[in-house]
């Protein structure tokens, strides 16, 4: 007996074909069988046989209560005089017809799963009235069929089948109602193997000398070593419904045909080539879910738990072929027919992509009645993905992707299933290209993608001129705030002309660079603008910089100036000359910020005075900046992370609060100082954030906006419950592109995700997100973040051929910048960054070059090779390997890098090893790198409580195991941070004020109880707390 092939189309009669099971009849006596007493309610048992894998899987899933083991359930809508007794008649007949339905799973002794036996009597649960219970299935009774008759009018009734899935498959339910109608149109039914049968021929397959070469064949696939593929995020912070349903177009079903290849295979090579592509895997394991009815046709009409699940191992280089492909899957599929019988347990995950085809849910006219099924059941298992396409006379014709909807937002699975269909239409024109070259993108995909470009900007005035026209607009108007001093616009206006002049006498000018060696301060404000002014690009330095650093920058700077404290105190205190000061034009350099460089050689940004002027504008419009009116200034200025509320606070016209350094190292001091100074904005990591509202009284500002990092849930949830109506935004951009160029908005009262978007651009801004061919990625898949329009700086400062800059092909005088950054487009709009390209990480906010780190620890004495990995969050650890003879001390080696490197940049902890791990290309394994050593110190059995406190909270903040009570919480790699969160946990266990400083003057358990013993208002205070 010939089997069956969709979409053949008779192309392919010479390939192998499945077994048949025509010789499988059914006897008595052989290997596993006995003969059965008569079983429960009376009924005369047959012979029974093992379990299926797929019944195996289902069996688990009832025991777990798992989705997959729930019954199979339709409801059919009957139009037309209805006869419930016939109807009744014929749903019993039915039940006696198909053996699936008088299936029971029984103990039987000398086995240990449960084996399934055909009663001789059918148990139907048949109910007719809404109100009657429906009586449960329970396959351990045979009761695995119920049906209930609902009436609704003289010619309008439901009919709702319910099967277990132990008995019956989704084909088989197809078949059940069709044979219900002919039952009860007086017709006999098409009835092809039975279940009995069908479990037999399995049963006795598995005995065969061909089930060692199936067995073999699953073996050799590899699929232990793959994982389901990684389907993108975030998930929906409000599930919706799971399914997104297409027509296929006649056309693009046609086009299929021309494929070479059958048109089941190459359906399903489209979905695995999505899949790899949005996922950006190459090799990982699927789900095939199989109705063997299309291969075999003694099974074509068949009632009973056919349907299998085959695993996949996939393996899609975006080098090969569509062809080559094609083929590949084609022989695929053949093989795995070949040998489905055999098929391993162990196969399903919840996170599994899957394909299934199914058959078209046709209305079926007969015996008076129109049977309209509706709300047909998803494919099982039910895993991640699953895609759903319907067949109708060897053709395509629609396509039903199920997804989980605590997974998958309702966008994503509709943007999924556009872009298969994408997928399919181009598949005719590109079949001899490559895989990676196969367009996806829909028009929901274009749509996003264009909708990262902000609207044309309106002309902005220069930070110089807005300075100067609020002078004159709101002269008395509060302009800047340091500690008790205040100066009005009027005043600090005439505070930056009388320095500007004084500079311009000096030298400064257009194309000339100042460096300022000030601490964040009220005259690091005056100075800065001062420069501007002038003519001139300010060049930050921060004091906190290692002396080496400071010096590698102003080098790198070439300044005609540097102006220290004592040099402003001098300058301001003089009368201004009497010098007439350029005109500042858009082309003109305002500052100079250095990063960190790949090359170990830190880079300087130039950003113009046009470029700011943009920023400011879009910026104070996209954030909302106008309903603020006091503005923190909370972080160093040698960063732009700053520069919002820096220059924006002049945009809204409000007043610049300076928040000294030990405000913003102690969370109670920052709640003060919020709560003192009316601080409506503050601009801020949200690493450095979470450190300061770790503290039993929060206080935030009416607007938060944050940026540097990735925002994640458990921080919103701390700002939620600090301040609910607190407005939060998320900003992102490089200081390449003069600060930001993307924002969220998360409105109060809307939920919460797991990570937040940006869905906004700035005025003047666009972002391309790219494959590395340059084209734009589909909705879900990771591309590269290239930056375009008017905040694009001038580039690095001597370094006018630098790659990361390029002319933009489609904007005249344009320019774009690669930004490294790798992010997610999502199907609602917006993006979700994602990480880097290279290895640039951010350490608590800053942009941190590993490459910087490794050439400064190969820089110290003795050491030969080095490597840096970020382990956990943020984590920073180096690894050394000495040089011939040499023996390296880690400690004294950081305390020398502390020298040389800015804080964020120091390794927590080096470790030194005889050798790096390198891959077979000789590059440094990284996954291979041994994470830091959990402890380091035996346990201090003797311990007073509150030593053992503190060495206690020590090792939570440094993810140790523990820490000794002689241990310094700085060689161990703490930082300003975590003394932010150690002092607030002290604070609130202990109930004393435990200030910031106390710790750097005391880093050990030891050291820190001591000093705050020494504090105790009563002997013995603190270790009674501590207990």
């Amino acid at each position: 007996m010939a089997a069956r092939r969709c979409g053949d189309g008779g192309q392919h009669a010479d390939r192998p074909r499945p077994r048949s099971v025509r010789g499988a009849a059914p006897h008595r006596g052989g290997h596993g069988r006995h003969r059965r007493t008569p079983g429960r309610g009376g009924a005369v048992m047959d012979e029974s046989t093992a379990l299926t894998p797929r019944q195996r899987d289902i069996l688990d899933a009832i025991a777990n209560g798992a989705p997959d083991g729930s019954p199979l359930e339709l409801v059919i809508d009957l139009d037309g005089p209805l006869d419930p007794d016939r109807m009744r008649q014929a749903v019993e007949e039915a039940a006696a017809t198909f053996d699936a339905l008088r299936t029971a799973l029984l103990p039987v002794p000398g086995f240990r799963t449960p084996r399934q036996v055909v009663g001789a009597e059918p148990l139907v649960a048949w109910t007719e009235t809404d109100s009657e219970t429906a009586m449960p299935l329970d396959p351990a009774a045979g009761r695995v069929f119920r049906a209930q008759l609902s009436r609704h009018g003289a010619e309008s009734a439901t009919l709702t089948l319910a099967v277990s899935p132990l008995v019956c498959d989704r084909g088989g339910l197809t078949r059940l109602v069709a044979a219900i109608a002919d039952l009860y149109a007086g017709r006999t039914p098409a009835a092809g193997i039975g279940l009995a049968r069908f479990a037999a021929w399995r049963e006795e397959l598995d005995a065969s000398e061909d089930a060692a070469h199936g067995r073999a064949y699953w073996a050799g696939l590899g699929l232990e070593a793959l994982t389901d593929p990684r389907l993108p995020g975030p998930a929906p912070v409000m599930p919706g419904a799971g399914t997104a349903t297409r027509s296929i177009p006649p056309q693009t079903a046609a086009g299929l045909g021309s494929l070479g290849q059958p048109v089941d295979a190459v359906l399903q090579a489209a979905w695995w080539m999505l899949i790899a592509r949005i996922t950006g895997e190459d090799a990982f394991r699927g789900l095939w879910i199989n109705d063997p009815r299309r291969d075999y046709d003694m099974l074509a009409d068949g009632i009973g738990a056919f349907e299998d699940t085959l695993p996949l191992a996939l393996s899609l280089s975006g080098d090969e072929t569509i062809d080559r492909l094609l083929a590949r899957v084609t022989s695929m599929m053949d093989a795995h027919r070949d040998a489905q019988e055999q098929r391993p347990d162990g196969v399903l995950s919840p996170g599994a992509a899957a394909f299934a085809l199914t058959d078209p849910r046709e209305t079926i006219d007969n015996g008076g009645l129109r049977w309209k099924p509706r709300g047909w059941p998803a494919p099982r298992p039910a895993g991640a993905l699953t895609l759903e396409v319907t067949m109708a006379g060897g053709q395509p014709v629609g396509v039903t992707l199920h997804a989980d909807p605590a997974r998958f937002s309702v966008a994503a699975i509709e943007a999924l299933a556009d872009q298969y269909l994408a997928a399919l239409a181009s598949l005719p024109g590109h079949r001899a290209g490559r895989v990676a070259d196969l367009p996806l993108l829909a028009e929901r995909d274009r749509r996003c993608h264009a909708a990262l470009a902000g609207h044309e900007p309106a002309a902005a005035p220069t930070i110089p001129a807005l300075l100067s026209g609020l002078a004159t607009s709101h002269p008395d108007a509060p302009a800047l705030q340091d500690g008790t001093r205040r100066w009005t616009y009027c005043e600090l206006d005439q505070l930056v002309g009388c320095l500007a002049r004084h500079l311009h006498r000096d030298g400064v000018e257009p194309g000339r660079r100042v460096v300022l060696a000030l601490p964040r301060s009220a005259e690091l404000v005056i100075a800065l603008h001062a420069v501007m002014r002038a003519g001139g690009a300010y060049v930050p330095v921060d004091p906190d910089w290692p002396e080496a650093r400071r010096t590698a920058v102003i080098a790198a700077a070439d300044p005609c100036r540097v102006l220290d404290a004592a040099d402003l105190a001098a300058l301001l205190a003089q009368p201004a000359p009497d010098a007439a000061l350029p005109i500042v034009t858009a082309q003109d350099a305002a500052y100079v910020l250095f990063t960190s460089g790949s090359t170990g050689t830190p880079k300087g940004v130039v950003i113009e005075h046009g470029q700011l002027a943009s920023y400011v504008a879009a910026s104070g419009a996209a954030l909302d900046l106008a309903a603020c009116r006091r503005f923190a200034l909370t972080s160093t200025v040698a960063a732009d992370l700053g520069n919002t509320s820096l220059f924006g606070v002049l945009a809204a016209g409000g007043c610049l609060v300076v928040a000294d350094e030990a405000t913003m190292t102690d969370g109670a001091a920052f709640a003060r100082f919020i709560a003192d100074e009316a601080i409506d904005c503050v601009k801020i990591v949200p690493s450095h954030l979470a450190a300061l509202i770790d503290t039993p009284a929060p206080v935030l500002p009416g607007t938060l906006i944050l940026g540097g990092e990735p925002t994640a849930r458990p921080l919103l949830q701390a700002i939620r419950a600090a301040a609910p109506r607190c407005r939060v935004f998320n900003h992102y951009g490089p200081t390449e592109t003069t600060v930001g160029v993307m924002v969220h908005a998360l409105p109060p009262e809307s939920p919460l995700p797991d990570q937040l978007p940006l869905d906004r651009m700035l005025a003047g801004s666009r972002v391309l997100l790219l494959d590395p061919a340059g084209r734009p990625v589909p909705i879900g898949a990771v591309g590269e973040l290239v930056i375009g329009g008017a905040q694009v700086a001038r580039g690095y400062l001597g370094r006018p051929d630098d790659p990361a800059f390029r002319a933009d092909p489609e904007r005249d005088g344009g320019r774009l910048y690669r930004t490294g950054d790798l992010a997610r487009l999502l199907p609602d709009g917006g993006l979700q960054l994602v990480g880097r390209a290279d290895d640039q990480v951010k350490i608590r906010g800053f942009r941190v070059e590993p490459a910087e780190i490794v050439a400064a620890i190969l820089a110290l004495p003795g050491v030969a090779q080095a490597a840096v990995k970020v382990w956990g969050e943020g984590r920073l650890v180096g690894y050394a390997v000495p040089s011939a003879g040499a023996a390296l001390d880690p400690a004294a080696l950081r305390e020398e890098l502390r020298r040389r490197l800015p804080d964020a940049m120091v390794p927590a902890e080096l470790l030194p090893l005889d050798r790096l791990p390198r891959l077979g290309n000789g590059k440094i394994d990284r996954a291979a790198l041994p994470e830091t050593a959990r402890s380091t110190a035996e346990a201090d059995e003797a311990a007073a409580p509150l030593e053992t406190l503190i060495a206690g909270l020590f090792a939570g903040l440094l993810e140790r195991d523990r820490v000794g009570l002689a241990e310094n919480l700085f060689d161990l790699g703490g930082h300003s941070l975590l003394v932010i969160k150690l002092v607030s946990r002290l604070r609130k266990r202990l109930g004393v004020e435990v200030p910031p400083g106390i710790v750097f003057d005391h880093p050990t358990p030891a050291g820190l109880a001591r000093a705050l013993r020494a504090e105790e208002t009563e002997p013995g205070q603190l270790d009674r707390a501590a207990a």
